[in-house]
């Protein structure tokens, strides 16, 4: 570190420069604003922040601070955005890659590879085994049914008949509606629907957008903030309350997202022979004992336990790891991982198929465009974005790889729960390297 950089460690040290100014300091002072060298003074301001850290609790962060992940970038030539704030390095997962599997959809119809990023062993080879049945029996038939993101303003009326005239009025007036649909300046977020629910003088807008390739939660924000601010200038005795109300809903578990759907709603299927069953999975796996533990587990534990949305094997391990591949908003696996499996027996083999209402998801935006994530997108034939609103086909693509994922992997794991006690034994086996005995 040269004397420039430790007079700014020094300074940021004791308070004459705050950390959200760090990066822009050291990008103007060290590196003279030249935009060739953003991720160099990022990447500089990161290891002060992360020494002073080390030198504050007496922990080496040598990991930390030396993994590198350039994700900043220069706003017209002078404004830095630094990606995340209080930046000290990056975190690091073991990537793995599973596949290729026969997907025959709207968006994908070919092979592809499916990149997870996990720490859990024995879940990329649950995912391959599952692919290995599926491309047995002629691959995954997948399609996308709904597309649209969504924000829900909360406004108070004076009181409930006002309350209702007013969702009266959002139900029926087309004019009004273009009027509200006019508002949004983003050529990629336009307005789809608002449906009003009334609870006494409360009124909760649930606005749905499309948002082409990108997942849209800052553009809708925007967007449903213009809306409101529009709105109540028309009723100027009526309140916000808050400009996301939760029936949104946004990174929690609820049955509303899974009725109305959020982001992208996937179905997926495919029929298993009975001599594929046997020919991939162990003794004792046939389509009843599948169908079997499907309806006791996913069904019938999952009413008795009280899930709203987990009517499923594992899906939020496929889920969880198909996102940290590549790149995108790790809260949203709680409500993607919504998911309904089903397994009907014949006497042929099993139809096996999965319901994923509600996956939040994008090609755009956040993490998508860097490092790792970027390669992997790039991988499954889903980077970029598409030149409209509607051009949203990398996204859409990306939407039947996730579903693709869930489904071998909650096939590959109902089949092992179908043979007694192979999954214990084989994540002993994969996870601790033993042999159950």
């Amino acid at each position: 570190m040269n004397d420039r950089l430790k007079d700014i460690k020094s300074k940021y040290i004791a308070g004459e420069i705050k950390s959200q100014h760090l990066e822009t300091v050291v990008f103007t002072e060290i590196f003279g604003s030249d935009a060739v060298k953003v991720a160099d003074a990022c990447d500089a301001a990161a290891r002060i922040r992360c020494e002073s850290v080390e030198e504050a609790t007496g922990v080496s962060l040598e990991q930390i601070k030396n993994t590198r992940l350039d994700n900043a970038t220069l706003v017209g030539g002078e404004r830095l955005l630094t990606g995340i704030e209080g930046k000290i390095g990056a975190a690091t997962i073991p990537f793995g890659v599973a596949g290729p599997i026969q997907i025959n959809g709207q968006y994908v119809n070919e092979k592809v590879y499916i990149p997870l990023a996990t720490n859990e062993a024995a879940l990329v080879a649950g995912v391959q085994r599952g692919i290995k049945a599926i491309n047995m029996a002629g691959g995954l038939r997948t399609l996308v049914h709904y597309d649209g993101m969504t924000r829900a303003p909360l406004i108070e009326a004076p009181d409930i008949i006002k309350a209702q005239e007013f969702c009266q009025r959002i139900k029926t007036d087309k004019v009004l509606f273009e009027q509200l649909g006019k508002l949004s300046k983003d050529p990629f977020v336009r307005l789809e629907d608002i449906e009003p629910y009334q609870l006494g003088t409360k009124v909760f807008l649930r606005m749905a957008f499309k948002t082409g390739d990108a997942m849209g939660m800052n553009g809708v924000t925007k967007a449903s903030a213009d809306i409101t601010r529009y709105i109540l200038s028309m009723m100027p005795d009526w309140k916000l309350i808050t400009i996301s109300s939760n029936l949104d809903t946004d990174k929690k578990s609820a049955h509303i997202n899974v009725l109305k759907g959020r982001g992208k709603a996937v179905e997926t299927e495919v029929f298993i022979p009975t001599e594929v069953l046997s020919a991939v999975f162990k003794k004792g796996v046939n389509p009843r004992s599948v169908e079997k533990v499907v309806f006791h587990k996913c069904y019938l534990g999952s009413c008795y336990s009280g899930t709203i949305a987990g009517f499923n094997v594992n899906a939020a391990n496929a889920i969880a790891a198909f996102y940290a591949a590549t790149g995108q908003d790790l809260a949203h696996v709680i409500s993607s991982s919504s998911c309904f499996i089903q397994a009907d027996a014949t006497d042929d083999g099993v139809h096996f198929m999965v319901s994923l209402p509600c996956m939040e998801l994008a090609t755009i935006g956040g993490g998508t465009m860097f490092g790792t994530s970027k390669e992997a997108l790039r991988l499954i034939g889903c980077g970029g974005f598409g030149k409209s609103v509607d051009d949203n086909r990398n996204v859409m693509r990306l939407a039947e790889i996730a579903a693709a994922a869930v489904t071998a992997l909650d096939l590959n794991t109902s089949c092992a729960q179908a043979a007694g006690y192979e999954m214990a034994d084989s994540h002993v086996k994969l996870a601790r390297g033993e042999e159950d005995k």
